[in-house]
């Protein structure tokens, strides 16, 4: 197995408020993925890392041992850590069409966990969205997503009282909620207003997708909509940033009489 070569000093940040040893994991998991460091391949000893980066050895452990729980890293008792022969790999992309949908159509296990219901007060935002008035009671729906057995989304779905209360919360650990909506109560979806930005995990993201607080995740905010243009659903999801992945194929079409360009988007895990 070939030994990785000594590098200069890599710089960390020590302002960013994200634990050093995420920034490790980061950087080394970018280096096994895009193949610097080769599958099969002896990565750098503990000591060499800690030269590099400036850290403590307990640092650049705890992110060796994250790469070793996401199955990037094998350690030999004696000889180090050596990249492992098959990295993990994608999902195939997928045309959005309702993301979860797609994602549950396929083989690689999606596990549905912490199905939660309450009712509450709605906050002003979603009150809004939703066409209520502030402090109206409505339904709250949060489950946490997992692919191979690791967190891979927190969702929090909001809901009208009257549409929220015909929902058995059970149903949500084998049936998506947007099916459930459509089939079982017989809502026609007519178009969905969405936002996707990244913000950094509050204390509840980052315990539900087992991360740290502050570190970035992907967020999701889709307003759902039905006859009349009248919206019944918010959702929020939380993803996390590396274990998601969002690109957009532009095809030009034309438009009125224009070639103008189309953007079809495409997602995998």
């Amino acid at each position: 197995m070939k030994a990785i070569a000594r590098r200069g000093r890599a710089p960390l940040s020590r302002q960013s408020g994200l634990p050093l040893y995420h920034q490790i994991h980061h950087l080394l998991r970018h280096r096994i993925l895009s193949g610097e460091y080769p599958a099969g391949s002896k990565i750098p000893s503990e000591h060499e890392l800690c030269d590099e980066l400036a850290v403590s050895r307990v640092t650049v452990r705890d992110a060796l041992r994250e790469l070793v729980r996401a199955e990037l890293l094998v350690k030999v008792h004696g000889k180090g850590a050596f990249v492992t022969v098959e990295t993990p790999r994608r999902l195939q992309t997928v045309k959005y069409t309702g993301f979860l949908e797609d994602l549950q159509e396929r083989v690689l296990k999606l596990t549905v966990t912490d199905v939660e219901s309450k009712r509450l007060h709605a906050a002003a935002d979603i009150a809004s969205a939703l066409g209520l008035n502030a402090g109206d009671e409505i339904l709250q729906l949060r489950r946490v997503r997992h692919i191979d057995h690791e967190p891979f989304s927190f969702t929090v779905n909001y809901l009208p009282l009257e549409i929220g209360e015909r929902i058995r919360p059970k149903e949500l650990y084998s049936i998506p909620l947007l099916k459930i909506l459509q089939v079982k109560l017989g809502i026609q979806i007519v178009r969905a207003q969405e936002t996707i930005d990244a913000v950094p995990a509050d204390p509840e993201v980052a315990h539900r997708l087992g991360i740290t607080v502050l570190h970035p995740v992907m967020h999701m905010r889709r307003v759902m909509f039905t006859t009349r243009d009248r919206p019944f659903e918010v959702v929020e999801t939380f993803y996390r940033a590396d274990k998601y992945h969002y690109s957009v194929n532009l095809v030009r079409v034309k438009r009125k009489g224009k070639w103008a360009w189309k953007a079809e988007v495409e997602t995998s895990a």
